[in-house]
């Protein structure tokens, strides 16, 4: 089965042997891959509206795996009742998965694999701030739309510096020729703007150091 760019990163990103929860499943690729590869054992699907679900459960079937994978109606994770140990919440607003998360009762062994569209450095601040480590981060372009990644889980966490927030904690030590790129763009971009907006200035130094006059993210 291919999928696009930005699901294979998800992909590999599922622990083996995990116990797949797909918040948002929408088609429900992401399991059905999950499952014929036997990366996972167990999936469950979970989706606010029933039509996704419908989608979903045609693809389980067209697959044969209505016995490895259970579909749920769920805003977030408040129907959830399975026995799931990699979370996968994707294709959603930074706020909406943090509302999502931050009324589970999370396990430290849990996989949280995060693709949020929106604030991704008030996200980091925001689960760093309350008892998330981001263990790993990923970025990718798919068809021209830039896609983060992170991989968090519940334990002791850190407070991260500003700079930290904005370019990512660990994208920021593994700095990407891909990544860099994109930098370079939004420094680009807000070099032409900050002089209108004041509030830019501390974003645009954070970048100025990675990709402009350069730093130790080099």
């Amino acid at each position: 089965m291919k999928l696009s760019k930005r699901l294979e990163a998800l992909y590999d990103l599922i622990p083996t042997d995990s116990r797949l929860v797909d918040i948002g499943t929408d088609h429900g690729l992401l399991m059905i891959r999950a499952i014929e590869s036997g990366k996972s054992t167990h999936a469950y699907g979970l989706d606010i509206n029933p039509m996704p679900l419908d989608q979903a459960r045609e693809n389980i079937a067209r697959h044969n795996l209505e016995d490895k994978i259970e579909l749920v109606l769920s805003d977030g994770l408040d129907k959830f009742e399975g026995n799931g140990d990699c979370f996968v919440l994707a294709g959603m607003g930074a706020e909406t998965i943090w509302e999502i998360m931050k009324v589970y009762s999370f396990s430290p062994s849990d996989t949280i694999i995060v693709q949020s569209n929106t604030k991704h450095p008030w996200f980091r601040e925001t689960v760093s701030a309350n008892g998330f480590v981001i263990e790993d981060e990923v970025f990718l372009m798919d068809k021209g739309i830039a896609v983060f990644i992170m991989v968090l889980k519940k334990g002791v966490s850190k407070t991260l510096s500003y700079a930290d927030c904005v370019i990512g904690p660990v994208l920021g030590q593994k700095l990407s020729v891909e990544y860099r790129d994109y930098l370079i763009e939004q420094h680009a971009h807000i070099k032409t703007i900050k002089h209108n907006r004041e509030s830019l200035n501390a974003l645009f130094e954070v970048l100025d150091n990675v990709v402009g006059k350069g730093s130790s993210h080099e």
